[in-house]
């Protein structure tokens, strides 16, 4: 159960909410699934809410709109991943009609589903829907950042061993990296582009779409814990790719992990 303490600034609630709100963001414009709803809103929990609105429409008539109500947590306490939590999502929306009568939002007029117990029950399920490509071109998308927002990553403390890292000791605590640009090389991995704010330096991080079995795959999540590990420890330079691109110092082969 996450409690908020109304004498912080960002409440643990508040924290999962951010993290929702990022990870379904790119369905405003873009359906769920193929010819389906798109987002509409994303309502925080009040007092009596059981979990957070995710509110869809068809994009056209704002009579077709309803709510699912879905939880911040699953059943033990933790964080729900971003795949499992589309994958529960599509799984609701295509069993909307198991979910009951609706009740009404308190504040809008839109009616609500109970999506908890469902949702839940299809985290990591194998009848769930498996990502799609797109899904995968965006977690690292999700990961990494976005152009306003810049990634801090640790400061290292063992020597250079190469001239694109070399900068990166004298500078103790963060280092600040912004995503610049990306793009899907083709059906098995994509590339995306940073910039370091304060050399203008720009490297290219290609990452896996799919596993070694050709599935759509999740791996790409993991961008900001690999990317700043490597970056800070210096290991970058053994994972530089052996190609040409006008837009970037140095390409790094990111696919053994993500």
């Amino acid at each position: 159960m996450v409690e908020d303490d109304p004498t912080v600034d960002r409440t643990p609630r508040d924290v999962l909410l951010e993290s929702l709100l990022a990870r379904l963001r790119e369905f405003v414009a873009s359906p769920l699934t193929p010819g389906s709803y798109v987002l509409r809103g994303l309502l925080p929990p009040t007092d009596d809410d059981r979990g957070a609105r995710v509110v869809l429409w068809d994009g056209q008539d704002l009579g077709s709109t309803y709510a699912l109500e879905i939880p911040l947590l699953d059943d033990d306490g933790e964080e729900i991943p971003h795949d499992q939590v589309i994958a529960a999502l599509r799984v609701c929306l295509t069993h909307r009609e198991a979910l009951g009568p609706p009740s009404h939002d308190e504040v809008f007029p839109v009616p609500v589903l109970d999506a908890r117990r469902h949702f839940l029950s299809f985290l990591g399920s194998v009848d769930a829907p498996p990502l799609t490509l797109a899904d995968a071109l965006y977690l690292p998308l999700l990961s990494l950042g976005s152009a306003n927002d810049a990634v801090p990553i640790a400061a290292p403390t063992a020597a250079p061993i190469d001239e694109d890292l070399e900068d990166l000791e004298d500078e103790p605590g963060e280092v600040e990296w912004r995503l610049l640009g990306f793009m899907l090389v083709d059906e098995r991995y994509a590339r995306y582009y940073v910039r370091r704010t304060k050399t203008g330096d720009v490297w290219g991080l290609d990452c896996c779409m799919r596993d070694e079995a050709g599935n759509v795959g999740s791996r790409g999540g993991t961008a900001d814990m690999i990317f700043p590990a490597l970056a800070s420890s210096h290991d970058l330079e053994r994972f530089q790719r052996p190609v040409s691109d006008n837009r970037c110092q140095a390409v790094y082969d990111l696919t053994t992990w993500c």
